[in-house]
C-alpha cells in the first residue's frame, strides 16, 4: 500500500495564508522610495495584527531607538511574543505582538502558535535589514556629499591660486604709481582725494588676494609655540572699539591651564579677528559675545559665540564656501570663513558652526595641541568639517 499522505488542515493553511501576507505587505511598505524610516517602522506595525490568530484584539509595537510605533489595539499587560531587532550586531530595540489580560484560548496554555514566533523574528530580520540599508545608504550620501564639497574647494583653490598670481603683479603696478602721483607737487585737492581713493582700493584689492593665497594654501603655517589665551588678549584690542560702538558685551572663558600649541600665530590671530568680527556684524543691535578656550584630550577648542540672528538651516551648509555672503556688497568680500576654514584645515584641526535662528551662533575651532611641524598642505580644506 501507498502511505497515504498528509494534508495540512484548513486552519494552517489559513495560518500560511497570514504569514505570507504579511511579510508581502512588509516587503511592499519597505520598497516605497518616498517614505522615511518612521513611515516604514509603522507600516510594519500595522500589517502585524491580521497576521496573528486572533487579530481583531492583537496589538503590535515596535520600540526603535526608544521610538514607539504601534498597531492595532493598544498593548496592554497581557501576554506578549517578542524578538529583539539587532542591526549590526548592536540592539536597537525590540517587535512584540500581545494580546489582552484575559486573551481568547484555544489550546490550555498560550494563545500564541509555535509559527508565530517564527515568523515574529523573520519579521524582526527584515526590520533590521531596513533599517541597515538605509542607514548605510545615508552614510554614503553623507561621504559623497563631503567629497563633492572637497572637490568643489580643491578646483575653487586651484582657479584662487591662479587669479591672485595674475593679479598682484598690476595691483602693485597701480598702487607704486598711486603712491608716486600723491608725491606730484601742486596736486588740486579733488585730484589728491582721487589718487587717495585710487590707493585705498588697491590696498583693499591686494588684501583680498592675499585672503585668496591664504584660502589656496600658497601661504603655508609658520610654525612656533603659540599660546592662544594671549594672543586673544593680545589681539582684543582690533575688535574692542567695534564691539563698544555697537553695543556688543565681551565675555570670556579661558581656561588658565591651556597648554601651547604648534601653529602659526599670524594666521591663528586672522582666524580669531575674523570670527569675532563676524560674531559682532551679526549683532548690529547689541549682543553678548563669548569667547572660550579649553583643552579637550589631545586638542584645543576655541569657541566664539553671540546671541545675533542666527544662521537659517538653508544657508549653514554654505557659509564655508568662497565669496558666498549674506551682508551688503560693503560689508565684506565672502572670503572670511573661507579663509578660516582653510587656516584651520592647514592646521589639522576642524571647524563646526551650531547655530538657531534668533538665538545666536557658536563656531567651535579645534585644534591639534601636538601637530607635527612639517606637514604637507591640504588644498581647499577638505578635511576641515563644517
Amino acid at each position: 500500500m501507498n502511505p497515504r499522505k498528509s494534508v495540512p488542515r484548513p486552519s494552517a493553511l489559513r495560518e500560511r495564508v497570514k504569514e505570507l501576507t504579511c511579510l508581502y505587505a512588509i516587503a511592499q511598505i519597505s520598497s516605497r522610495p518616498t517614505a522615511n524610516l518612521e513611515e516604514v517602522l509603522q507600516g510594519v506595525a500595522d500589517a502585524l495584527p491580521p497576521a496573528w490568530r486572533f487579530p481583531s484584539v492583537a496589538a503590535a509595537q515596535i520600540v526603535f531607538d526608544g521610538k514607539v510605533f504601534s498597531g492595532g489595539r493598544r498593548l496592554s499587560a497581557g501576554p506578549r511574543q517578542k524578538a529583539a531587532l539587532l542591526v549590526r550586531g548592536v540592539s536597537r530595540g525590540v517587535v512584540q505582538i500581545g494580546y489582552p489580560a484575559r486573551p481568547p484560548r484555544s489550546r490550555p496554555r498560550s494563545p500564541f502558535l509555535d509559527e508565530e514566533q517564527r515568523l515574529l523574528d523573520e519579521v524582526a530580520r527584515q526590520v533590521s535589514l531596513i533599517v541597515d540599508r538605509r542607514e548605510t545608504a545615508a552614510e554614503q550620501e553623507r561621504l559623497q556629499a563631503k567629497f563633492r564639497h572637497a572637490d568643489r574647494l580643491a578646483t575653487i583653490g586651484q582657479l584662487a591660486a591662479g587669479v591672485a598670481h595674475e593679479l598682484n603683479e598690476p595691483l602693485g603696478a597701480i598702487l607704486g604709481f598711486a603712491q608716486l602721483l600723491a608725491k606730484t607737487p601742486r596736486l588740486t585737492v579733488q585730484a589728491r582725494s582721487d589718487i587717495g581713493k585710487i590707493e585705498a582700493s588697491a590696498l583693499h584689492a591686494r588684501e583680498v588676494i592675499r585672503q585668496l593665497r591664504t584660502f589656496a594654501r600658497q601661504t603655508p603655517p609658520r610654525d612656533t609655540r603659540v599660546n592662544v589665551n594671549r594672543l586673544i588678549q593680545e589681539s582684543a584690542g582690533i575688535w574692542l572699539p567695534r564691539c563698544e560702538t555697537e553695543g556688543v558685551r565681551l565675555e570670556y572663558a579661558l581656561d588658565e591651564n591651556l597648554p601651547e600649541i604648534v601653529a602659526d600665530d599670524g594666521q591663528l590671530r586672522q582666524v580669531v579677528t575674523n570670527l569675532v568680527v563676524n560674531a559682532v556684524q551679526a549683532m548690529p543691535e547689541g549682543g553678548l559675545l563669548r569667547i572660550e578656550t579649553a583643552r579637550e584630550d589631545d586638542s584645543l577648542r576655541l569657541a566664539v559665540c553671540d546671541t545675533g540672528g542666527g544662521i537659517s538651516p538653508d544657508i549653514l551648509p554654505r557659509i564655508f564656501d568662497p565669496f558666498f555672503t549674506t551682508k551688503d556688497v560693503d560689508q565684506g568680500t565672502g572670503l572670511g570663513l573661507a579663509v578660516v576654514h582653510g587656516i584651520v584645515s592647514g592646521h589639522q584641526g576642524k571647524i563646526a558652526v551650531e547655530s538657531t535662528p534668533g538665538h545666536g551662533t557658536r563656531v567651535t575651532v579645534r585644534l591639534p595641541i601636538n601637530r607635527p611641524p612639517d606637514h604637507p598642505p591640504n588644498p581647499g580644506g577638505a578635511d576641515a568639517q563644517a
